[in-house]
């Protein structure tokens, strides 16, 4: 039974990722017969609004993501596909389906614009808008997982973990829609007339891609009443770092697409606000919220109060942002998983362990931020 599962799942996971690489390589990669007569660049009316709907589309995710964990405790339902249709998965796919549906809106007023200039090959559409090629196909992989997802319950019943295979696709389908959708606002910042504004939507938009990328790495620690087994199995210092670590990821990209002085701190309040927001509809409608997350406000003032002009070297801003970020971070993190009394308690091996692992992994995603920020940046400049 299990060996049959097994390769229903293996086999809807593998059409869904080939028909999306085979259609990123031809509408991306594949050689082209004739260049484009003219610019198609994003409208910042049509930028805008895809922008907007894919955040809310984001919002819906996260609430019925948070919302699906609470059902499965107070319910037990995991195993055979009992959960499919309920009202938590609604949403989710909700959320799958808009983005699908307003990218695909996208694509249309491209098109009409690439017809009326006489471009008609579609892939040369989507090449100078890349960033809504990308969420067409995120979007679409979203909605055909839901098949394999429904699978993996099935194999793995109560035990199954947020760090599933299809969870983690989704995870990062998630992030490409999110990051598209601030690629979109990149483009047309220079062309806005109140560009600030345009900056609080790229803090709102990190700060959604940080709450879903949260909820996939670190949600397990932070249930109540229930531990699986992937959990128990796991060190207790991987919690801290996977939370601090993908927290200075997202604050440092925030610092490099923005313009506003409190960068770091405006996004991680914005983070906060989601994530509370939430929790407290789950706690009055009598559902099972989880702890509060972990908390990284200090380290995000010390990497807004950091003198970057000062720092000449690359590799000193970046040991810097690492270095600083580490010790706000640990310095009210560890107090609060001490006080957490359904948590082993952490040793001074864990302690050095989450802070010598912290401080690697924010120096190495210094520079992934920077490249990443650069990638952005660098579509702007070509638009």
């Amino acid at each position: 039974m299990h060996t049959s599962l097994f390769w229903q799942g293996a086999a809807f996971t593998a059409a869904a990722v080939f028909f999306v690489a085979v259609s990123t390589w031809w509408l991306y990669f594949s050689p082209t017969k004739q260049s484009p007569d003219t610019t198609l660049a994003p409208s910042p009316k049509m930028a805008s609004r895809t922008a907007l709907i894919l955040g809310i589309a984001s919002a819906l995710m996260i609430i019925g993501a948070l919302w699906d964990a609470s059902m499965h405790i107070s319910t037990g339902i995991v195993p055979g596909g009992d959960d499919f249709l309920w009202p938590p998965h609604l949403l989710i796919y909700s959320g799958f389906l808009l983005s699908w549906l307003v990218a695909l809106l996208a694509v249309f007023e491209i098109a009409r614009q690439g017809r009326r200039s006489g471009t008609r090959d579609p892939r040369l559409w989507l090449r100078q808008n890349p960033y809504v090629g990308i969420v067409v196909l995120a979007s679409f992989y979203a909605l055909a997982s839901i098949p394999g997802d429904a699978i993996w319950h099935e194999l793995f019943g109560i035990d199954l973990t947020a760090w599933s295979p299809p969870h983690i696709m989704l995870g990062i389908t998630n992030a490409a829609v999110l990051v598209s959708a601030i690629g979109l606002l990149v483009q047309i910042r220079p062309g806005l007339t109140a560009p600030r504004r345009a900056d609080l939507a790229l803090q709102s938009l990190l700060a959604l891609m940080f709450n879903f990328i949260y909820i996939i790495g670190v949600l397990e620690w932070e249930l109540p009443t229930v531990r699986s087994a992937f959990v128990e199995a796991r060190p207790i210092w991987l919690y801290p770092l996977v939370g601090g670590a993908s927290a200075f990821f997202t604050l440092m990209l925030a610092k490099r697409l923005t313009n506003t002085r409190w960068a770091a701190l405006t996004t991680a309040l914005i983070f906060y606000a989601i994530r509370l927001s939430i929790t407290f509809g789950l706690d009055v409608t009598e559902n099972i919220a989880p702890y509060f997350p972990l908390v990284f406000f200090l380290g995000a003032l010390l990497l807004d109060i950091i003198p970057w002009p000062r720092l000449a070297s690359p590799f000193r801003r970046s040991l810097a942002a690492a270095a600083l970020y580490t010790a706000g971070f640990l310095a009210l993190a560890l107090p609060q998983l001490a006080a957490r009394s359904d948590l082993p308690a952490f040793t001074a091996a864990d302690i050095l362990f989450t802070a010598l692992l912290t401080l690697a992994a924010c120096l190495a995603f210094a520079y992934l931020a920077a490249w990443a920020a650069g990638a952005l940046l660098g579509a702007q400049a070509e638009s």
